[in-house]
């Protein structure tokens, strides 16, 4: 323990604010942890801008000795993730922002500041990476309703009067009023599939959205990426659908049709959101791969 370097890359604006706050939680668990490991060191660092964690973990990544925690939501992990791919350092998740999705996949509680001290204590293990166009990832990638939900979500989250726990529904009431279905043409694995879809996720995590599981059976250690195609979605069954997809009760509906693969190729008619873990491109087509390269991730200790 004494012989690591902990990095965290704290991303200041993060869950307005909640992020910034957690360094007071991890100096708190580094004072105690050095009445123990008296050799044992860490350094905060705070991102300026967008892009910036990247340059950061890159500047780290070769060395072995280092553990780099990306300390903010899903964007910043994202970030932190695209330094590393390649690199000997293993990486961290500590819950900073307001959805922090991937880390739900990994513990049986949500708990910041137990998931902090068990990641410290944790194990590093090699876990699957995504690929979208070159983007690494390691929780899930989206196209089409969830996609629109997510750019729309914004407007939401500044309304004083509205929690942020909720602006997620309020978007997807919103965005369900004028969306439709988008015009399709897959090739999973080689095998090519022409379909009108209501969303589509590529997921090697279970959570996205603030929490829905939406991708159950996904597993970021099976070679594999799960590849959820969902059909015949009208406006009336999307209500019923998503009460189902939260608690992740939604994959024996005859509108879910489950595949798995290591390449996906998606082309649309006309430009679509994508969402990153998180992030938002437009684009008409997008590549999905999963590298054969792995990234060294910190599984958080599992005593609760």
């Amino acid at each position: 323990m004494g012989m690591i370097k902990h990095l965290f890359i704290v991303n200041p604006v993060a869950g307005n604010g909640i992020a910034l706050k957690m360094t007071k939680t991890i100096h708190t668990l580094f004072n105690e942890l050095k009445l123990k490991y008296q050799e044992i060191s860490y350094e905060i660092v705070y991102t300026k801008e967008e892009g910036h964690a990247t340059e950061i973990a890159r500047k780290y990544a070769a060395d072995e000795a280092y553990r780099i925690y990306a300390v903010g939501g899903d964007g910043t992990l994202n970030e932190v993730l695209n330094g590393m791919v390649g690199g000997e350092a293993a990486l961290g998740c500590i819950p900073g922002g307001s959805g922090n999705d991937f880390i739900k996949s990994l513990v049986p509680k949500f708990d910041r500041k137990r998931i902090l001290m068990n990641t410290v204590l944790g194990q590093v293990e090699e876990i699957d990476v995504a690929s979208v166009d070159g983007r690494y990832f390691i929780n899930i990638s989206s196209m089409g309703f969830d996609a629109s939900v997510v750019n729309n979500v914004e407007k939401f989250k500044t309304l004083k009067y509205l929690p942020n726990k909720f602006a997620y529904l309020a978007s997807v009431l919103d965005t369900a009023k004028d969306f439709k279905n988008l015009s399709l043409r897959m090739v999973v694995d080689g095998e090519e599939l022409h379909t009108e879809a209501f969303m589509v996720a590529i997921a090697n995590g279970k959570y996205y959205g603030g929490g829905i599981k939406i991708a159950p059976e996904a597993d970021h250690q099976d070679g594999l990426l799960d590849v959820l195609l969902v059909r015949d979605i009208t406006r009336a069954k999307i209500m019923k659908f998503l009460p189902k997809a939260i608690p992740g009760k939604h994959m024996d509906l005859e509108e879910v049709t489950l595949m798995r693969a290591k390449k996906v190729d998606l082309y649309s008619d006309e430009p679509v959101f994508i969402n990153i873990d998180g992030e938002l491109e437009a684009r008409r087509e997008a590549h999905f791969l999963l590298e054969d390269k792995k990234v060294k991730f910190i599984m958080p200790k599992s005593a609760w």
